[in-house]
């Protein structure tokens, strides 16, 4: 849990909104303190430094708004997360809250999931044990899901010598998972070596992994150690192990089994210390059915086998990566994705998954520069691509005019009013923000 020392602190005049903020906060096992005004959100602040503050801009008859407040509470600590949050919904507010240095902003009604996900992110409650501690994607907190139970299982299987297979689609991260297990390994001060077993020849491979005699054949002209053997006391990472060749398979078996490599040519072998990851898109139990992949092999390399999910099984991290993806890209800018543009992200199918999100928001990063991430700012084509063509049928209406239709009728009853329409629907009003805009609706 946060430490006694590291309280939430929630700052607002309205009491009413101040409670419901605390209530919410409490219930995610969080500290919290409050503050009726900036004055004495800064004397708070100073006594007892807050591991995340919620501020609201418009603070009543107090003497500094949320802006002021912000400023005054980034100087007398520069790392200080705060969170402006606002009834008003002023896009100009917005933008000069991240130039000056605010971490996200939040409109009121405040969605409780928001409010999570910050305090996820930034205050995560176990600190110490949590497998995302350290991950290349650090900061972010992935859902309850696959691949949160895939990282638990890569928590205990890291310290061990036991080979890994570490199976998943292309851009899903596999050799992110495979650098996760060097640093948390047995060996982690020693070399991670990277063999890509699709990029080299299958009559080269075989040197390239165990080394070659000077002369053992045409073009030999002097002797190499082999990747095996640079990984001797670190980690080998056999990249796109589906693809090996069957003889050059059973040599790897043996060398699994036994811990000792031969050169090619050579009649003296060499002991080594390796611990081996392989990664593979491939389905190895097809490949084996098929006589592509040796079973025994498998069976050696699966010890832990470790299924990497695609994005699109993995929906409620796909923000927060974007999110953290979009303040690597722009390196200390002020940046934030505008509703409407997380709504796209979230609809669009992520066959490239993990990669492909980093390309589009580094893209829109760079065409942006820095501020707000708007739609427009995303590559040609994509809502076609997060948006397949509506099916269209004679007989009855389709699944999508239905919706459009239900969306209109409960906007009528509501007369306009889209965060009530939202609540009656069961949808997020940024999730309703994207349905009307998908449906034309004004």
């Amino acid at each position: 849990m946060t430490r006694e020392a590291d309280p939430i602190l929630v700052v607002d005049d309205e009491e009413a909104f101040r409670r419901m903020m605390v209530a919410a906060i409490q219930r995610h096992g969080h500290t919290v303190c409050e503050a009726a005004s900036g004055e004495e959100a800064l004397g708070m602040a100073a006594r007892r430094r807050p591991a995340l503050v919620f501020l609201d801009v418009r603070l009543g008859p107090s003497r500094m708004d949320g802006l002021e407040t912000l400023v005054a509470l980034r100087e007398q600590d520069a790392d200080l997360p705060v969170v402006l949050v606002t009834g008003y919904g002023d896009v100009k507010q917005a933008v000069q809250a991240m130039k000056s240095g605010a971490l996200d902003f939040l409109e009121k009604p405040v969605d409780l999931s928001e409010i999570r996900r910050i305090l996820d992110a930034v205050a995560p409650l176990d600190r110490v044990a949590d497998p995302i501690r350290g991950f290349p994607f650090g900061g972010i907190v992935p859902a309850p899901g696959p691949f949160r139970d895939m990282l638990e299982l890569l928590e205990l299987a890291a310290p061990s010598l036991v080979p890994l297979l570490v199976l998943g689609e292309s851009g899903t991260g596999k050799e992110l998972v495979a650098a996760w297990a060097h640093a948390h390994g047995p060996h982690p001060g020693g070399p991670l070596v990277k063999v890509n077993c699709a990029a080299i020849p299958g009559e080269l491979l075989e040197a390239e992994m165990f080394g070659v005699e000077k002369g053992a054949f045409t073009g030999a002209l002097r002797a190499t150690r082999g990747r095996f053997r640079d990984a001797d006391g670190g980690t080998l990472l056999l990249d796109e192990i589906g693809e090996m060749d069957l003889s050059l398979q059973a040599k790897l078996l043996r060398v699994l089994q036994d811990k000792w490599v031969q050169p090619v040519g050579g009649s003296q072998g060499h002991t080594v210390d390796v611990r081996v990851v392989a990664t593979t898109n491939r389905d190895l139990h097809r490949a084996i059915e098929q006589g592509r992949f040796r079973e025994d092999l498998y069976f050696r390399l699966a010890v832990f086998e470790l299924l990497v999910p695609p994005l699109r099984d993995r929906p409620a991290d796909i923000l927060p990566l974007a999110r953290h993806l979009a303040q690597e890209a722009a390196q200390g800018r002020p940046v934030r994705l505008a509703p409407e543009t997380e709504a796209r992200l979230q609809a669009h199918p992520w066959t490239g998954n993990v990669r492909e999100l980093r390309n589009v928001v580094e893209r829109a990063v760079i065409v942006a520069r820095g501020g707000v991430l708007q739609p427009s700012h995303l590559p040609p084509g994509f809502d076609e691509a997060s948006e397949p063509p509506m099916p269209t049928g004679p007989e009855r209406p389709t699944l999508q005019e239905q919706e459009r239709r239900l969306i209109l009728e409960t906007l009528a009853a509501n007369e306009g009013n889209r965060t009530r329409t939202a609540r009656d629907l069961g949808l997020s009003r940024r999730a309703l923000y994207y349905k009307l805009e998908r449906y034309g609706i004004g």
